[in-house]
């Protein structure tokens, strides 16, 4: 498998022919939440053929032969590496994801996407910005998706100041890093915050692995408290949106419980600015309550209910309402 990726790295053609192929797409990584699912369906997607590192396998089916390699290794977040083209990949991944009760994607907040901020010889080279508008009826929806990509940015008078206020008022989507050692480039990635990471360019398989896996960690370990803290006190999540939201149609997506926000909820209270809600998270089928304001949200998830349904709710209510998002419990800020 390594040697696979690193030929696609160094596109190197005449060692790609040992594997049927001269060429490879751009390696994609999802991660993928997990919960209480057992290996068995988990190995629905396709049928596998074990590596040698234990819990590591190689889709063996005619359709994803050496293209999708999935690390089984954490009972908390899986890695699934993808040489589909980027349609294709997204769509299977996506298809297997929605349609296995317990998995979900890794919701990465602005916090996690610009964690590599706090790592030295990483470097960021941009940002993306969407806008997908959920909340409205199709015939009023706006729309808009903005990619900033550049290199050392104080080369071009005014973009740092530009690209402050964007990260400061909308919700990204994405972000674009490099690591340079010594000069040299050794990756680019993209990270998305669905939990998908694109690589680029790469001069070292090492680098890509422990890219996605320093990831998929930091995503785990937030979860992680994000549940011990619930559990200590059952406090609820408390989400802040630089954004107002507007309450008739949030409620009309999660009363018939559409899209990826997975919450499938019915309104018990209201009043012009003011929601409460009880239901339920698709993702586990457990129990959610929700008080929903103007630019604010309470979420609680009891008893032993899944807390991916916090970053969930940010992230995807963030591109529906283009405003940045925060996730905080008993006043700290978490998923950061």
């Amino acid at each position: 498998m390594k040697s696979l990726f690193q030929n696609v790295f160094e596109r190197n053609e005449d060692s790609l022919e040992e594997y049927g192929k001269t060429f490879e797409s751009q390696l994609k990584t999802y991660l993928v939440e997990c919960t209480g699912v057992p290996r068995s369906v988990l190995q629905s997607l396709s049928t596998w053929q074990p590596l040698d590192t234990p819990n590591w396998y190689v889709a063996t089916s005619t359709e994803f032969k050496n293209k999708i390699f999935a690390d089984f290794s954490d009972e908390g977040v899986l890695r699934i590496f993808s040489f589909l083209d980027a349609a294709k990949s997204d769509s299977v991944i996506e298809g297997w994801v929605e349609a296995t009760r317990g998995l979900d994607f890794c919701w990465l907040t602005k916090g996690q996407l610009f964690a590599w901020n706090r790592h030295e010889n990483w470097f960021q080279r941009g940002i993306g910005l969407r806008f997908e508008d959920g909340l409205s009826r199709e015939e009023d929806a706006g729309n808009f998706s903005l990619k900033a990509w550049h290199g050392a940015s104080t080369l071009i008078p005014g973009l740092d100041e530009v690209m402050k206020k964007a990260e400061a008022q909308f919700a990204v989507s994405s972000v674009r890093w490099t690591k340079r050692i010594e000069g040299k480039t050794v990756i680019t990635a993209e990270a998305y915050n669905n939990g998908k990471l694109t690589i680029n360019s790469a001069a070292d398989v090492d680098e890509v692995l422990n890219f996605s896996f320093a990831t998929a960690e930091k995503y785990r370990t937030a979860l992680h408290g994000a549940r011990q803290r619930r559990d200590e006190d059952m406090a609820p999540f408390e989400l802040k949106f630089t954004q107002k939201i507007d309450p008739s149609a949030f409620s009309e997506t999660v009363m018939n419980g559409k899209g990826p926000m997975k919450l499938w909820l019915i309104e018990i209270e209201s009043s012009d600015d003011y929601r409460t809600y009880r239901g339920v998270d698709m993702h586990t089928w457990d129990r959610v309550f929700l008080d929903l304001g103007p630019d604010y949200a309470y979420l609680t998830i009891p008893g032993a209910g899944c807390v991916n349904a916090a970053p969930r709710l940010a992230t995807i209510q963030g591109e529906n309402n283009s405003g940045l998002t925060q996730i905080f419990h008993n006043g700290e800020e978490i998923f950061v």
